[in-house]
């Protein structure tokens, strides 16, 4: 009898030992599975983002494209997946953040590089004169992205009237050392604000702007060129309220991605 019960208890022992073993195996295979899931996931996710930044465009068409560029964007462009950083910086001349120059620099610049290759942000200071810009540092944002590139409408419109020509330029002249000093590298290009019907004094601010550039040796976005004629109704169709509609914002992003793309 003693020798039946042991029998039965080392089957029943041998029988957990079995049972156990087989829903460990179950339990390492299960977690197993799940770890290559996750890792198998950003695999995925990882090819997306390289997709996105591949670079489509022979290392030859590259270079013309980015000829306007200054030479430090041309090496990063060149040697690098990472994308230029674009800060477009203005008055409410600029648009909005879901409406304005912003997206239609962004559209054309994926259009003629590819997704990825740049990011746009706008920093819009709605009513800002130039003065206020320095008064108030508030290029301080700006500096706080780090960009590769700054687009810096000069307040030009909103100067009108508030701030003389001589002194505005001079606040141009700080926001841009104080960008230069604490972005090593950065590329700074100017542009006037948009044009007008009839601008009267306002014209002869942004012929003093083109002068000023042009003597500091200033990289120069002069858009106006491409507008309508300020002395014609067709300028009319591009603004409302002195500031660009849609029609306006795609004019002007234009010119900007043009430029960008070696025109």
């Amino acid at each position: 009898m003693k020798n039946v019960v042991l029998l039965i208890t080392i089957i029943g022992c041998l029988a957990l030992v079995i049972v156990g073993k087989l829903h460990w195996d179950d339990k390492i295979a299960q977690t197993g599975e799940t770890v290559w899931a996750q890792v198998d996931s950003k695999s995925n996710v990882d090819t997306r983002n390289s997709e996105l930044n591949e670079n489509p465009v022979s290392d030859k068409d590259l270079k013309k494209l980015v000829s306007n560029f200054p030479e430090q964007v041309q090496e990063k462009i060149m040697s690098s997946n990472d994308p230029i950083s674009v800060a477009i910086v203005g008055s409410e001349s600029i648009g909005t953040k879901k409406n304005g120059l912003k997206q239609s620099v962004e559209k054309g610049l994926e259009e003629s590089f590819w997704k990825g290759a740049f990011t746009v942000k706008a920093f819009t200071f709605e009513e800002a004169t130039t003065k206020t810009i320095v008064q108030d540092e508030l290029y301080d944002d700006v500096i706080d992205e780090i960009p590769d590139i700054v687009v810096l409408e000069a307040f030009t419109l909103n100067d009108n009237g508030k701030v003389i020509i001589d002194e505005g330029h001079q606040n141009l002249s700080t926001v841009m050392s104080e960008l230069n000093e604490s972005l090593p590298g950065v590329s700074i290009m100017l542009m006037p604000s948009n044009p007008i019907a009839d601008p009267g004094y306002y014209n002869i601010q942004i012929n003093a702007l083109r002068n000023y550039a042009e003597a500091n040796d200033l990289i120069y976005l002069d858009h106006w060129s491409v507008w309508p004629a300020v002395d014609t109704t067709e300028i009319e169709d591009y603004l409302v309220d002195s500031r660009p509609n849609d029609k306006g914002f795609d004019v002007w992003g234009e010119f900007i991605v043009d430029y960008f793309s070696g025109h």
